[in-house]
């Protein structure tokens, strides 16, 4: 059941922003939609209007759902926010019924305080921070197509994502088994902060928080046991950072190389979930892992469509897919071809 809820929230979220698109579209505002895709811009649309040479990320042009562009002033849109706010709100009853079967469901207790920093060997905490952050992407987007201008969209973005995910926290505070933790809260807040700087400090967005979830049983690795549900299989995940490296490299150096092509540091764990036998040697002893490897830029690597796939696309780019990577730990270090999965090229794993 806690499955096929997880994919039925995933089908709902894409058909519900896929028909919040074609109604946009359908609507006679055609002044928003147009500019977009125009260049030369008025002298009124300037000032209402955020220029497209500042709509970027990375040096690299955003993209809107509805292939508008932000406003400098709010221009609220009753139609537009009460679409998003409808699918917002669906979306989240849907988390909370999901958190509610997986995690809190029959394990409630008073509020109480419980630090758990050498869980999961912190990978938990780089899946808080990716959290904050996508939360706060979100949300953004949200308030940006309903018509609340740039600035605020940001900030007021960032401030619901870290909203979001204190509830998650305060509800973790009466779970007889968890607790609110502390360093959780702070890695939440840490990512809704990192989007917001990246907001105010362009060279921040050379980084890219993303996330690499593969089941275990996938890449041949032992399944010590099965979480609840997928969002606790820290043995399944990597964490990553990307970096634009076209961005970075003195510009003389940028003819040699690829623009879509980036350069990723990971961070994940085997066997957290590893019991000791009292009896013997350990089953699986919990392992870091350390990661480098190639990363690809979505955002430049596929074609420009519609203004909805320029907007997935753009949303997907905070998914890592695998590519070459070596990993280190602390028992061995191994090159893979698409890392994480392993390929056996005559009798040679890669």
């Amino acid at each position: 059941m806690q499955i096929k809820l997880k994919y039925l929230l995933f089908i709902l979220f894409i058909a519900s922003e896929f028909l919040f698109n074609q109604i946009v579209v359908a609507q006679n505002d055609t002044t928003v939609t147009n500019i977009s895709h125009d260049s030369t811009h008025t002298n009124d649309s300037l000032t209402i209007y955020i220029p497209l040479h500042e709509f970027t990320y990375a040096g690299t042009r955003r993209f809107m759902i509805d292939g508008s562009i932000p406003l400098r002033k709010t221009v609220f849109r009753q139609v537009r926010a009460s679409i998003i706010g409808g699918v917002y709100l669906s979306m989240l009853v849907g988390i909370h019924l999901h958190q509610q079967q997986a995690w809190w469901s029959g394990n409630r207790s008073k509020f109480h305080f419980k630090e758990d920093w050498s869980y999961a060997l912190q990978v938990d905490k780089a899946g808080h921070l990716f959290g904050g952050y996508l939360t706060s992407y979100f949300l953004s987007e949200g308030l940006l197509a309903s018509g609340i201008n740039w600035d605020d969209s940001n900030i007021y973005g960032s401030i619901l994502g870290l909203l979001f995910q204190t509830y998650v926290e305060t509800e973790d505070g009466f779970a007889r088994d968890w607790g609110f933790s502390p360093s959780d809260w702070y890695f939440d807040a840490l990512g809704s902060i990192f989007f917001l700087a990246q907001h105010y400090i362009p060279e921040l967005q050379n980084v890219t928080p993303k996330w690499q979830y593969v089941p275990s049983e996938w890449t041949g690795k032992p399944v010590i046991s099965r979480p609840r549900t997928f969002i606790d299989d820290y043995n399944s995940s990597t964490f990553w950072y990307s970096i634009k490296v076209n961005n970075v490299i003195p510009h003389s150096w940028q003819k040699y190389w690829v623009p879509w092509l980036n350069i990723a540091v990971g961070y994940g764990a085997d066997a957290i979930d590893a019991v000791i036998n009292p009896n013997g040697p350990p089953d699986q002893l919990p392992t870091r892992r350390y990661v480098i490897g190639l990363d690809y830029d979505l955002v430049e690597l596929l074609p420009n469509g519609g203004s909805f796939w320029n907007w997935f696309k753009q949303t997907l780019n905070y998914i890592k897919l695998p590519s070459p990577a070596i990993e280190f730990t602390s028992k061995k270090t191994r090159f893979y071809l698409l890392y994480p999965f392993q390929i056996n090229l005559g009798g040679i794993r890669f």
